[in-house]
């Protein structure tokens, strides 16, 4: 029996673990932190397969420089990071025009088409069906105006197949009569869905994982031993070598440093999110819900209701800004005015983003024996089985049904 080891056991490393033991491998999986506390753990954990059009849109481009100076924006850049993310933003940048723009939005939907049937077949050969809630997301606007802006690109959503209706701010309100009665109109992506708690999600495959078989390490990776072309072992924070046939790097944003590590310099940065968690919120939130203008969402737990969002751009080991995590409860109650916001829990994760929003999935340059499965943004939670069934089918050198050359980690 073949050996893997996965580095990384967040969502979409025990993703593809799980996965690869279905093919018959003895995997094990490396990773420093407790299972569902990564970046996923700070998400809205959301299924959210039209969210295909990459961040570098026009909007985002026009409205980024105010935003890096606003301390209350949806985006923002720590001070001392400027110059080291610096490529980042000129390939980002590059990736506004038009034509980058729809090509990039093919490319993703080509993976998140699949999402939710993939997540839904994982989770039910698994015995989990139910850690996915069955409601749709809504989306909430203050103005016609508003939507008018993101018209355009709910259409090019429509257009490569996904459900979205837009609807009166009333209707939204019958839907949801926990959020305030004044939005102009919404938008219902119908075909999204959200995960009942995204800590337990993530702690329940790896109950699964163990269960099966599994064996997991409670240890960060910190160098390879290479022999030609390929990876034969990798070395823990405790001074031990793993030894193993194949080798996945799922690692989210610390992938970058074990890429360069096999000379694969990879275009990507590890942005810290926020989420505050509210055990007694005082409202019943049925739906996971997004505020268009504030760039979050809020979801409803079972372990509470979370307000969750935000992209800043701060070193790996940067410690967290909490003050990002309260404004967004503070802007919250915009949404929900009768959120009860005492005694909330805060969280933040670091997710891995790339300067074109798309996923590194494939075979590290050079290296016959190491894949990359890294780079999926805030599509982690939506990609994650998906990609641990493009991974296994990879490994085994069976026939993926898209063209994985769009995710190449060489691509930049």
């Amino acid at each position: 029996m073949q050996k893997v080891i996965v580095i990384g056991g967040g969502v979409v490393g025990i993703s593809c673990a799980l996965k690869l033991q279905d093919e018959g491998y003895e995997v094990t999986v490396l990773d420093p932190g407790k299972p569902g506390e990564g970046a996923s753990w700070a998400s809205c954990g959301s299924i959210a397969v039209s969210e295909v059009v990459p961040l570098s849109k026009p909007g985002t481009m026009r409205r980024a420089p105010g935003w890096m100076l606003d301390p209350t924006g949806p985006l923002t850049l720590r001070a001392g990071s400027a110059l080291r993310v610096l490529p980042w933003f000129l390939r980002f940048a590059g990736n506004a025009r038009a034509s980058q723009i729809d090509k990039i939005s093919r490319e993703i939907s080509a993976l998140t088409r699949t999402a939710l049937a993939d997540t839904q077949a994982f989770l039910g050969a698994l015995g989990l069906s139910d850690l996915l809630r069955h409601q749709p997301v809504i989306e909430l606007y203050d103005s016609a105006q508003d939507l008018e802006h993101e018209r355009v690109f709910h259409d090019a959503r429509r257009a490569l197949g996904f459900e979205l209706e837009e609807i009166s701010g009333a209707q939204a309100a019958e839907l949801e009569p926990s959020i305030a009665s004044d939005f102009a109109c919404a938008v219902v992506l119908k075909d999204w869905r959200s995960v009942v708690d995204a800590k337990r999600f993530v702690v329940d495959l790896h109950k699964v994982f163990v269960e099966r078989g599994g064996k997991t390490e409670r240890v960060g990776a910190k160098g390879f031993v290479r022999e030609d072309h390929k990876v034969t072992a990798v070395h823990d924070d405790k001074g031990d070598a793993h030894i193993a046939d194949q080798f996945v790097i799922a690692a989210g944003a610390y992938s970058r440093r074990l890429a360069a590590e096999l000379d694969c310099p990879i275009q990507m940065e590890g942005v810290i999110g926020y989420q505050t968690s509210f055990v007694d919120p005082g409202v019943t939130v049925e739906h996971g819900l997004i505020y268009a203008k504030g760039g979050f969402g809020i979801t409803p737990y079972e372990s509470g209701l979370a307000i969750a969002g935000s992209i800043e751009f701060a070193h790996l080991d940067a410690q967290p800004n909490w003050k990002r995590a309260d404004i967004l409860v503070q802007k919250a109650k915009r949404v929900v005015p009768d959120l009860e916001t005492r005694n909330g829990e805060r969280r933040f994760g670091r997710r891995p983003l790339t300067p074109d929003t798309k996923p590194i999935i494939g075979k590290v340059p050079g290296m016959h024996n190491v894949m990359l499965a890294t780079g999926h943004g805030q599509l982690g939670v939506t990609l994650a089985a998906t990609t641990g069934r493009l991974v296994s089918e990879m490994m085994t050198g069976r026939q993926t049904e898209i063209d994985m050359s769009a995710y190449k980690a060489d691509r930049f």
